[in-house]
């Protein structure tokens, strides 16, 4: 009996290191698929493959009824007033002085042309959540020919003057829980802002002489600031390390 009873524990290590090798080996592969698709879909994948995926309405309905009685209206209220809040503090720009010389040209190279804005227009992502101009990201993508010239001339009188149109300020604050279920307001939320896509366009124009300029300054094992390494990266090595303890 006992010769058996050893034989089954051997077995059982045998089955279990095996179905350790299957599940890293599937993983793996996983991962490497999710590598070549874009971060929404990565970012879904990778919620599904580690149980995280939830149901955000639900969540934020069991919010109202621990912090409003049910009464989502007053949640939405709330958080916007929670929200509002977080900058308080900060004192409000002095319109009046501008450390920008109206007067003075902008250098050749931080003039944008069409041809930039049109081929930053071309590579906007069709899915792109709009902004509250409820401007569709296909629309700029496809008549990218079109809206070139006229949002280049914006672009490049915005920096000779120093200010932002105030429609390209606006954002639709969207509150997304960073705990499931989410208990408290000030530590569980945190507001994503979705603003106009032609203001992206803009700041990724922008990005990239910002880029350029700090280029070999920024620490390799930031994966946040450099291109084609992010929280992604981080991410994919994390779970593969995870994986190969268990097996070990």
């Amino acid at each position: 009996m006992s010769g058996d009873l050893n034989q089954a524990k051997i077995l059982r290590n045998k089955v279990n290191r095996a179905a350790s090798k299957l599940k890293y080996n599937f993983y793996q592969t996983q991962i490497a698929a999710m590598h070549e698709s874009g971060s929404h879909d990565w970012w879904k994948h990778m919620k599904t493959i580690m149980g995280l995926k939830t149901n955000g309405k639900s969540c934020m309905q069991g919010l109202a009824n621990k912090t409003t009685d049910g009464d989502c209206g007053l949640l939405a209220n709330t958080l916007n007033d929670f929200f509002v809040s977080v900058s308080d503090h900060l004192p409000q720009l002095n319109k009046s002085h501008n450390v920008f010389d109206v007067n003075e040209e902008l250098p050749d190279q931080y003039v944008i042309s069409v041809c930039t804005t049109f081929k930053a227009l071309e590579s906007v992502k069709a899915n792109k959540a709009t902004g509250p101009d409820n401007i569709p990201a296909w629309v700029l993508r496809n008549y990218a020919n079109v809206l070139a010239r006229p949002l280049t001339a914006i672009f490049n009188n915005s920096l000779r003057e120093g200010v932002l149109p105030m429609e390209w300020k606006m954002a639709n604050v969207i509150p997304l829980p960073k705990t499931s279920p989410p208990v408290s307001i000030e530590k569980d939320i945190r507001p994503i802002s979705l603003t106009p896509i032609a203001t992206k366009v803009f700041e990724s124009i922008i990005m990239k002489w910002v880029d350029e300029t700090i280029e070999g300054e920024i620490d390799a094992n930031n994966l946040g600031e450099l291109a084609e390494r992010s929280q992604q990266t981080f991410l994919s090595n994390w779970f593969i390390c995870g994986i190969r303890r268990q097996i070990n």
